[in-house]
């Protein structure tokens, strides 16, 4: 948002007209003195805002006449309720040139009202092409500058915040004292490269950029409080504004997520929330990087007011003409000598160019052969996306696991009579973003005579996970496996080396609820002990299974004529 700047002395002038004794006041312009404009896009705004004398302002009108340095105008008319608008694309300034905007003549029916020599505004236009991103680094001669500011000898401004304080520990940079519609300045008249063009609104101490030391923070610019201020010059209508790796620079609450929002519905959100304009207009902020994406909507300078985040930069890309187009998507796994399309996510679909196409993927895929691989991790959304520009392909790229020999593989929901799990935890921690729980037994396989092992992924929204999938081999409960959820949202765990003598049915029991159950399963056949014992819970044959029951804390309870057990194991008085 652009600030009017009062220049420093007043227009006392008055006349006498039909109407009544005019008395100008002061004079505003709605640039400060000394900014940087597009000379094509760029707008200088004059008003008295204070003017006396006028009884209806929309109805008087005023004059002006003056020059940007050698080009005269003159007969500029604006009424006081709106004032004068300069665009400059119409006086065909030249880029990266310094002007002085002087205001030599002001007049109301026809009387002079101007001060004596007139009024200035100083600015500079910026260069012919316009900046298309920001990287947010410091460089070690910037550092040393804030080193010697901070530490001179017989500095008046040191340790106040004039200049940027550096912290050790952290190895970062405070801004200094307030940034009121300007650029980062390392003192009074050096900006930092990184931000050129690049317009701040913040307070004290409320934003910092990392060292170029090797730290979580290097080249980064952080937000430390919500509602700072960043304004993006330059935009076109059709631009999309990306806010490059961005995630919340602390965890938040669960009610006050942070967001960036673009003000007076100046860019818009593809995957925004809806706000009381009815625009969707921000988006929140993400616990990992996401690149954050608002598509300008009116040309010029675009604000954002910004959440306690860290970015790692901004970019605009120019925007294209939106046609219609198809799409699909794949997951792959590409090695130095061929492709092996595992799954087709997303069939034939159309879109628009410029959109951005969203893909849930699974956590495993398995190719004919039984080979298993994987795409994302554990405590992430397994969520894709990619920028629509024309018909494509769009690839997931899978890595290769050391499982081999692979069964049986599914996801919890894609099984019979499977009941999704409602918890919203399931919706951004689950393969496939679903897991799934049974309210009757189900049959998974019939495995042939060999060694195998089972291996899933357990969804469990508690805090104190309690969840227990049960499988059987054959039929009796000596025949069980107990696989337990030991995390909350995702658990992997594996059975024991299974032996089969003969063919022999592998039965997933009824279990689970609406906020635990099976994410993925697998079996396959392995000759290895197990990978991960801590993961594993199945009863050993020294333990024969007398009876099971839930105790009042919900955890299983597993009886044996050794003694009772909980489900990974732990004999339990």
């Amino acid at each position: 948002m652009k600030k009017l700047f009062t220049l420093a002395f007043m227009a006392l002038f008055c006349c006498m007209s039909s109407m009544a004794q005019v008395v100008l006041g002061d004079i505003k312009f709605s640039a400060k003195d000394g900014a940087k404009l597009n000379p094509t896009t760029g707008k200088i705004i004059v008003t008295f805002p204070n003017v006396t004398g006028v009884e209806d302002a929309t109805a008087t009108t005023f004059v002006l006449a003056g020059a940007f340095n050698d080009i005269d105008f003159d007969g500029v008319e604006g009424s006081f309720a709106s004032g004068v608008t300069f665009d400059l694309v119409d006086f065909e300034l030249l880029p990266a040139t310094e002007y002085t905007l002087k205001i030599t003549s002001v007049k109301v029916d026809e009387a002079e009202l101007a001060a004596d020599g007139g009024y200035s505004l100083n600015f500079k236009t910026r260069g012919a092409e316009r900046k298309m991103s920001w990287k947010f680094t410091i460089d070690s001669v910037s550092v040393a500058k804030i080193k010697a500011d901070e530490t001179a000898e017989g500095n008046e401004t040191a340790g106040t915040g004039q200049f940027w304080s550096l912290i050790t520990e952290n190895q970062r940079h405070y801004v200094h004292q307030k940034l009121t519609g300007s650029e980062i300045m390392l003192d009074a008249t050096t900006p930092l490269p990184m931000t050129e063009d690049l317009l701040f609104n913040i307070n004290a101490d409320k934003v910092y950029v990392g060292d170029t030391v090797d730290t979580k923070y290097k080249n980064n610019l952080v937000f430390n409080a919500n509602n700072q201020q960043v304004i993006i010059p330059d935009c076109q209508e059709g631009d999309v504004i990306t806010f490059n790796n961005c995630k919340y620079a602390a965890k938040p609450s669960s009610s006050k997520i942070p967001v960036i929002v673009a003000l007076n519905g100046a860019a818009l959100a593809p995957d925004g929330l809806v706000s009381s304009s009815g625009l969707k207009d921000s988006i929140d902020v993400p616990k990992n990087s996401t690149n954050l994406k608002f598509e300008v909507q009116t040309a010029g300078d675009i604000a954002f007011s910004i959440g306690q985040c860290v970015l790692t930069g901004i970019t605009i890309e120019a925007g294209v003409e939106k046609k219609p187009c198809k799409y699909n998507v794949v997951a792959a796994y590409t090695d130095s000598v061929s492709k092996i399309n595992l799954k087709e996510l997303v069939g034939e679909t159309e879109g628009i160019t410029g959109s951005t196409v969203k893909v849930t993927y699974p956590y495993w895929l398995a190719d004919a052969d039984g080979n298993v691989y994987t795409h994302g991790a554990k405590g992430s959304e397994f969520v894709d996306a990619f920028d629509l520009k024309g018909d494509t392909t769009f690839i997931v790229n899978y890595a290769k696991t050391a499982f081999e020999g692979c069964v049986f593989l599914s996801e919890g929901e894609d099984l019979p009579n499977a009941v999704l799990c409602t918890s919203a935890n399931a919706a951004v921690r689950s393969s496939m973003a679903k897991s799934a729980f049974f309210t009757e037994d189900l049959k998974l396989a019939t495995l042939q005579p060999g060694t195998y092992k089972i291996r899933a992924i357990l969804f469990d929204a508690g805090k104190e996970p309690s969840y227990v999938c049960t499988l059987t081999k054959g039929e009796g409960e000596d025949d069980e496996i107990y696989l337990s959820a030991t995390a909350t949202n995702w658990t992997e765990a594996e059975s024991d080396l299974l032996t089969i003598t003969e063919p022999t049915d592998i039965t997933l029991k009824a279990g689970g609820s609406e906020n635990m159950g099976v994410d993925v399963i697998m079996i396959y056949v392995s000759e290895d002990a197990p990978e991960d014992p801590d993961a594993i819970s199945e009863v050993k044959d020294a333990k024969k299974v007398v009876a099971r029951k839930v105790a009042k804390d919900g955890r299983i309870l597993i009886q044996t004529a050794a003694g009772t057990f909980n489900a990974v194991g732990v004999q339990v008085k």
